[in-house]
């Protein structure tokens, strides 16, 4: 009853593409979160859904929320699989701050199906502003606390530990996602937002104020202190060009990862991996941020969930899966 509902109300809402319209009426239907519209995760999730839906007889629906909304619907077979920044997946797992709720069941749980395209992510002020470093945002409005959206939460404070600050030395401005983020720097509301390079809303604040991001300091010292906030993160050079980037940047950094509820078919897995392993090249065409979107980034050791059995198949049986791991996976699972 509820992917009955699901594909109804999706479609009225035009967050499923025209290929899903398209699809046979025996397609298999897979629900796959994204994030709200105008995040990059929600860009991401409709170019993979498309790419799949295309090559396959899954027809995949982009439900537009974050993990925090997801996850839980994993555990309830509401949802199936996601796209995820790899901090918020640990912290479900963990049943840690958002996630509180999964106390009571030991955690969310969930398998990594691939690693994909890094992310770039930083702090994003006005192009006008006279704001041109993360240590320049003390005592400034400062979008640092998302609600539910915890990722994005992590990134903000993470961003700011790098500056060598913390929430206590700027005016700490709430919103619920990371598009209201950006469009309270829009409006005026906030001198600074976590900032998503490729990301549909970044675009919207260039084109109406202008956009800078902020360049995060990729010494070990400063890293550490971000680390400190965020484990995932790491130092990502951002060759000028992007919005927002007006001369070689660094930003921190992830691999965006797709989850999936652990008692997904392996069939399916399998069905879904090969569709992008067989034709990431065409994910580019759809959005320039999934040019990274590549099969050799799939099996990964900078994964913090263990592997789905059936990706671990697929990624053996075409020759993808190492030594190290074998260990990784041993490592995750007992954690």
């Amino acid at each position: 009853m509820f992917r009955k509902f699901m594909t109804a109300k999706l479609g009225m809402l035009g967050v499923v593409s025209t290929l899903f319209a398209a699809a046979p009426a025996s397609a298999d239907i897979i629900v796959m979160g994204g994030n709200p519209e105008g995040s990059l995760f929600y860009a991401q999730a409709q170019a993979i859904a498309s790419v799949v839906g295309k090559h396959t007889d899954l027809r995949v629906d982009v439900l537009p929320q974050s993990g925090t909304v997801y996850f839980p619907m994993f555990q309830t077979e509401e949802a199936d699989i996601g796209l995820a920044s790899p901090i918020e997946a640990k912290l479900a797992v963990d049943a840690e701050s958002p996630f509180d709720a999964a106390k009571s069941v030991g955690g969310y749980d969930m398998r990594t199906v691939m690693l994909g395209s890094p992310i770039r992510l930083s702090l994003v002020v006005r192009g006008s502003s006279d704001i041109h470093s993360l240590a320049d945002l003390k005592g400034k409005r400062v979008v640092a606390n998302y609600g539910a959206f915890a990722g994005s939460t992590i990134t903000a404070l993470a961003a700011l530990a790098n500056g060598g600050l913390t929430a206590d030395d700027v005016q700490v401005v709430n919103v619920s996602s990371y598009p209201e983020g950006v469009s309270a720097v829009m409006e005026g509301r906030a001198d600074a937002a976590v900032g998503s390079i490729g990301s549909g809303i970044l675009q919207q604040l260039n084109a109406s104020e202008g956009a800078r991001i902020l360049p995060i300091d990729p010494s070990p010292e400063a890293m550490a202190r971000a680390q400190a906030v965020g484990p995932a993160f790491v130092p990502i050079m951002v060759p000028k060009g992007p919005v927002g980037i007006d001369e070689d940047t660094y930003t921190l950094s992830y691999a965006i990862t797709i989850y999936a509820r652990p008692g997904l078919s392996d069939d399916k897995v399998k069905t879904f991996i090969d569709a992008l392993w067989e034709h990431s090249g065409e994910l580019a065409d759809i959005h320039p941020s999934l040019k990274t979107w590549t099969p050799d980034r799939f099996a990964n050791t900078d994964a913090v969930i263990p592997y789905h059995p059936a990706a671990i198949e697929f990624y053996k049986a075409h020759d993808a899966w190492s030594p190290e791991l074998d260990k990784k996976q041993a490592e995750l699972l007992s954690d």
